[in-house]
């Protein structure tokens, strides 16, 4: 329901959303990176990415020797809100960067976008659910798969929406300088 309420407000509306998301991206990034320190996103992208067994179990024994544990836990719980940021972030830059190019398929696609934005965040929350099944009751070869499984999923989507951000900024500015 909200998408559409989103599809369907003016451009002004959504630049002011785009931007506050933008922004509030951004800050939760850079907070989330220094309190989570010496814990990295390429530490729980290699977890999420192992995708089989006997490549999750030396992350972990890493994890574990190194002190990592209660981080990676830490990090898993703060993803939640950030599934949130990034999910409407992504979803208000397709609606809004499509409706810049004023391309009407360009503008449709924009509108799928956003919903595929939302099942790219449900995955997400599986592939969260699954990792802190992982680590909490251990490591099990379909727990890692079906992590694996979600991250690619996810990845593909958001990897779509950056490209479609790129490619709508591209036609609006080539048609802004050939007028």
């Amino acid at each position: 329901m909200e998408v559409k309420i989103l599809a369907a407000a003016p451009p002004s509306a959504l630049q002011k959303w785009f931007w506050w998301l933008l922004t509030g991206n951004i800050l939760f990034i850079a907070g989330t990176t220094a309190w989570l320190y010496p814990f990295s996103a390429a530490d729980i992208l290699s977890f999420e990415t192992a995708g089989k067994l006997l490549k999750a179990e030396p992350i972990l024994l890493d994890w574990l020797t190194a002190g990592k544990l209660p981080l990676a836990l830490r990090a898993i719980y703060l993803d939640y809100a950030f599934i949130l940021l990034y999910v409407s972030f992504l979803s208000v830059a397709a609606l809004f960067l499509s409706r810049l190019t004023g391309h009407e398929i360009l503008i449709r696609f924009g509108r799928g976008m956003s919903w595929m934005l939302i099942v790219a965040g449900a995955c997400d929350v599986i592939e969260n659910m699954f990792m802190l099944r992982s680590l909490n009751h251990g490591l099990t070869a379909f727990n890692v798969a079906l992590t694996y499984d979600m991250a690619a999923a996810k990845f593909t989507v958001v990897i779509l929406a950056l490209l479609f951000g790129l490619v709508c900024l591209i036609y609006w500015l080539s048609s802004r300088f050939s007028r």
